[in-house]
């Protein structure tokens, strides 16, 4: 398996564009219109998210973003080939460099939302030192692999569940901790609203925050044409605010960016799978 994925990526890096985004058609065929991979799930998220749309609207989104990540995915085992620093527009990258003046590190949250490897590259190119938390793949070979890759633009990569030692040593070197906080966390996840529905969403940044005084920065990354725009936001985690209420503050903005592009979501995870009565 290991073999094949080193393989697949140098024909990704070598061959003419033209056979890639052949390979891109033919992979979103045969995962979109032949497997239908997980499009259950799709449609049931974006259903759950989008009551009030039609069929040809969850039919659309659904297609759009089979395309968009299987576009992404492809290029990410291609690295670097198509990480484009040209193509990456920050807006108010100012945001995130006076969090970095408070010397505590930066808790920086996002979702499974646009192309997040591609501003992970770009900011490590840019001199900003980069520490990710990510689940452990069942594929302990392709998990290896795609460490691999993520290892080239982050100082580390972590895994979710793993020693607390590691998150705070790195804030304290006053790294960027990316967390992608938007899988279902069951019992061990704070129940806030996303898209009006009560959610088991993972509460790690805003407790890492009570505990080192550490800067929340929320980030989105979208692409628009042949370009991405790059947006930061503080995240309000005041003294005065729970860890609940933290969380909801970011998971209301990853809410508000998926609204605006709903097929740059990552829909395949099974984001409602904790209920609550």
């Amino acid at each position: 398996m290991y073999m094949f994925l080193k393989m697949f990526s140098f024909s990704l890096r070598t061959v003419p564009t033209f056979l890639n985004k052949f390979t891109y058609k033919c992979f979103y065929s045969l995962l979109f219109h032949l497997l239908k991979m997980r499009r259950k799930v799709v449609l049931e998220n974006l259903k759950r998210a989008f009551p009030h749309k039609n069929q040809d609207w969850y039919h659309n989104i659904s297609s759009k973003c089979y395309k968009f990540y299987t576009k992404d995915f492809l290029e990410f085992l291609s690295f670097p080939r198509y990480f484009n620093h040209d193509e990456i527009k920050f807006k108010n990258i100012e945001i995130l460099d006076d969090a970095l003046k408070h010397n505590k590190g930066v808790l920086f949250v996002g979702g499974h939302f646009g192309a997040f490897d591609k501003l992970f590259y770009s900011l490590a190119n840019r001199g900003y030192s980069l520490c990710g938390v990510a689940y452990k793949q069942k594929d302990s070979v392709a998990d290896m692999f795609f460490k691999t890759i993520r290892e080239r633009y982050m100082k580390k990569q972590l895994y979710k569940g793993g020693s607390s030692k590691e998150l705070k040593g790195a804030l304290n070197n006053n790294e960027i901790l990316v967390l992608l906080s938007d899988q279902d966390a069951r019992d061990k996840g704070k129940k806030v609203n996303f898209f009006d529905i009560p959610s088991s969403t993972p509460s790690g940044a805003a407790i890492l925050h009570k505990r080192m005084g550490s800067p929340i920065v929320f980030f989105t990354i979208t692409k628009i044409n042949n370009e991405y725009f790059v947006e930061f936001k503080k995240i309000n985690a005041s003294n005065a605010l729970s860890v609940d209420q933290i969380v909801q503050e970011y998971t209301s903005a990853l809410e508000a960016a998926i609204r605006q592009r709903p097929e740059q979501y990552f829909w395949f995870h099974k984001r409602w799978k904790t209920t609550f009565q």
